[in-house]
């Protein structure tokens, strides 16, 4: 009977209760966590934020590296940080007085002789262009003072002309990065204290740039020339 109770209890056990700790745990489908550093970039982050861009704007032409220097001194001055640029284009030079037509050489060398007698020494002929000759009567970035030198010479019995004179070559810009609605000063008062007519212009620039390239900035940590 004792070894009869033994089988019995040992089928029992084994063969048709199943202990609970045997069970097996069901499988969870969830995302495996990681460390912020170990998670891989995504395109926003991997992009830099997308800041409000400068309003770049460009002053010149300036004909001369001096007269650039002198204006960036002025901008930076005004809390600006100036950088300047050199390139091919065309700056207006003044107002040119002239007499023109005279008809030969012995006639333009009178005129000229009788002209500095009366204090108009700048006077001198241009080369022969044909049959008839120029006399320039000197070029003046001041339209009164080219006014006053004509009519000087017409109280002498002459008819002089005034035109306008502009040359081609290298010429400056100024590029400054503004943030609007700043804007840069007025152009008029960046002359320096030099008592003539630089006739600037204020544009995008991108409109200014062209075929140009970075130039030393003298107006930086050095005495202006001139």
């Amino acid at each position: 009977m004792l070894v009869l109770a033994n089988i019995a209890w040992f089928a029992w056990t084994h063969w048709v209760e199943r202990p609970v700790d045997e069970a097996v745990p069901a499988k969870v489908d969830a995302p495996q966590l990681v460390l912020a550093r170990e998670a891989p970039a995504t395109d926003a982050a991997a992009r830099p934020p997308v800041l409000p861009t400068a309003n770049c704007l460009s002053l010149g032409p300036f004909g001369d590296l001096t007269d650039a220097a002198r204006a960036s001194t002025l901008l930076r001055e005004n809390g600006l940080e100036p950088r300047q640029r050199a390139g091919e284009g065309v700056v207006w030079k003044g107002y040119w007085v002239s007499l023109e037509r005279v008809p030969d050489r012995a006639s333009a060398d009178g005129i000229i002789e009788r002209l500095r007698r009366f204090g108009i020494g700048d006077a001198y002929s241009m080369p022969d262009e044909g049959r008839q000759i120029t006399i320039s009567l000197g070029l003046f970035t001041e339209r009164q003072r080219a006014l006053q030198r004509m009519d000087e010479v017409k109280a002498l019995g002459f008819e002089p002309l005034m035109a306008e004179r502009a040359r081609s070559g290298t010429v400056y810009w100024i590029d400054v990065d503004v943030e609007s609605p700043a804007k840069l000063p007025d152009a008029a008062k960046l002359n320096g204290g030099v008592s003539r007519i630089l006739r600037l212009e204020i544009q995008p620039c991108g409109a200014a740039a062209g075929e140009s390239h970075p130039v030393p900035d003298l107006a930086q940590g050095k005495a202006l020339p001139g």
